[in-house]
Parts: structure tokens; C-alpha cells; sequence
């Protein structure tokens, strides 16, 4: 499935955000599948495979992104297990978080795994990985080249509505997981490896699937209950798709920034010439 239509067809968490507290949510639904796939393995093609055979609200980062005060909540999560800062989640914030999904997949799931299998015993648990190799090709060629940028972090400054909870969330996370060096190829993969096989340890083979997005319907279908849809397995082009976020994001921050800074502007423009006008008479 070939990425297409608007901007705001394709990218409806950039178009439709909302500013929801999440710790106002309850639990509304039962959380049945939860997949460990990271970030540049396929997540999106998934997640719309997910949906397609009846799961409603699969989380994935572009859950956080339509509703930035999520980002606060997973700061916190990722400073208290991977920089010794702040305390974890509880059961209870959990389902605040996540109270509304009946499934998730990417981060900044997938790098709780334990912590979520103890707080959803039941939910189904799926494996996804890719050729560590290939994955970390794709990894420095979107998330390193355009994730990081000075551009960014000047815009986190001033929008204070996304950016300004997002880039410290894509921080932690990403320092967390992978280190402070994502050039450090060997332990950014050894890393990747890690997270995966502790969920394998985790979780009995028998009680989880090992699954790579070119398996197609039928081994997921079959581990999930559900019917094989006629239709073909979804296919997202993500590595074209994050750039085109990240410029997205851009815009939109700066849109923001300007609308925000223009009566500031006007106020000192007014107050400008009021000086000067007085100056000018006196």
C-alpha cells in the first residue's frame, strides 16, 4: 500500500492534535496484543495490518505525537528505567496512558516490554525484528540524519505546544536504549538485540509469535484468532514517510512559533512607537 493522498490524509496526527492530560484516562478497553517492533522495522505496515483485522487503537509514536502530553508521561517512564531518575509508571498510570488501546507496537512501547507484560498478563505477545545489519542502515539514515537536528532543537524552544514536550521524550528515549553514540554501531545493535531477547525470555515460545513483516496474513491471523482478509498485507514506504514527517513537523512548529510570537511582536511594535513618539515630543 503506497503512501498517497494529502499531507493531512497521510499525516492526521500533525493535522489533528489534541491536548489531552493523560493521567484523566481510564482503562476502557482490554489490551490484547503487544508487539516488540522498534523503530525502522516495518511498524506502520503492521500497525494498519493490525487495524484492519478489527483492533481499533494500536499505539504507536504517532499516538504521542496527536496527543503531545502523552510525551511528558513517557519522559518520565523512560527517565526512571534508563537514567535512574524519577519513579515508573504504576499499573495505574499504565492504563492511563495506554487506557484506550487495545494493542501497540513501536516505541515507545516496545521498550517497555517487561513492565507492560506484568501489567497486561493477558495480551498476546508478537516478536518483530529485522536484519539488525539493515535495521541500523535504516535507523542512521532517518532517525540519525533528521531527529537531532539544530533546526529542531531551536524550534523545541519556542513551540511549546509539541516540540517542546517531544524532543526531550526522543531524547531520553533515544540515550536510554541506545546510548549517547548512535554512531556506535556495534552496541546500538547489540542493544537492539538485547531488548528483543528479553522478551523471548520472558515469554514462553509456545505464548508469542515471531513474526517479519514479509510474513504476510496468515501466521498473524492464525496467532491472533482472526480471519485472513482478501486483501493484500499493507506495505507503508517509511524510511519516504519519516522525512516527509520531519518536515511536517518543521512547518508546523514554525507556524506556531510565529502565530505565538506575532502579538508579542505587535505589543512591542505599539510600545515602540508610543516611546518614541513621547521621546519626540519631549
Amino acid at each position: 500500500m503506497p503512501s498517497r493522498g494529502t499531507d493531512r490524509d497521510r499525516f492526521p496526527e500533525l493535522f489533528d492534535q489534541t491536548s489531552v492530560d493523560p493521567r484523566s484516562r481510564i482503562r476502557k478497553v482490554e489490551m490484547q496484543v503487544m508487539v516488540i517492533g522498534m523503530m525502522r522495522t516495518g511498524t506502520k505496515s503492521i500497525k494498519a495490518g493490525l487495524e484492519q483485522i478489527g483492533f481499533h487503537n494500536v499505539y504507536h509514536m504517532t499516538s504521542a505525537m496527536k496527543n503531545p502530553k502523552d510525551c511528558e508521561m513517557w519522559t518520565q517512564a523512560f527517565n526512571a528505567k534508563f537514567h535512574g531518575k524519577g519513579q515508573m509508571l504504576t499499573r495505574k498510570e499504565w492504563d492511563q496512558l495506554l487506557g484506550d488501546c487495545d494493542a501497540c507496537i513501536d516505541v515507545p512501547t516496545a521498550a517497555f516490554m517487561p513492565e507492560l507484560i506484568e501489567a497486561f498478563p493477558n495480551a498476546k505477545i508478537i516478536v518483530s525484528m529485522r536484519d539488525p545489519d539493515k535495521w541500523y542502515q535504516s535507523l542512521m539514515a532517518t532517525v540519525g540524519k533528521r531527529s537531532f537536528t539544530v533546526k529542531l532543537l531551536l524550534l523545541g524552544i519556542f513551540d511549546h505546544f509539541f516540540l517542546r514536550k517531544f524532543n526531550p521524550c526522543i531524547r531520553a528515549m533515544m540515550t536510554g536504549m541506545y546510548g549517547n553514540d548512535l554512531k556506535d554501531e556495534e552496541y546500538v545493535k547489540k542493544r537492539y538485540l538485547e531488548f528483543h531477547e528479553e522478551v523471548r525470555q520472558l515469554v514462553p515460545e509456545h505464548k508469542r509469535l515471531e513474526y517479519h513483516l514479509g510474513d504476510g496474513w496468515e501466521p498473524l491471523c492464525k496467532f491472533l484468532g482472526k480471519d485472513i482478509p482478501k486483501a493484500e498485507f499493507p506495505f507503508i514506504n517509511e524510511s519516504k514517510e519519516y522525512g516527509e514527517r520531519i518536515t511536517l513537523i518543521e512547518k508546523h512548529a514554525v507556524s506556531r512559533v510565529i502565530r505565538n510570537v506575532a502579538p508579542v511582536a505587535g505589543v512591542l511594535a505599539l510600545a515602540s512607537v508610543y516611546y518614541f513618539g513621547l521621546l519626540s515630543r519631549w
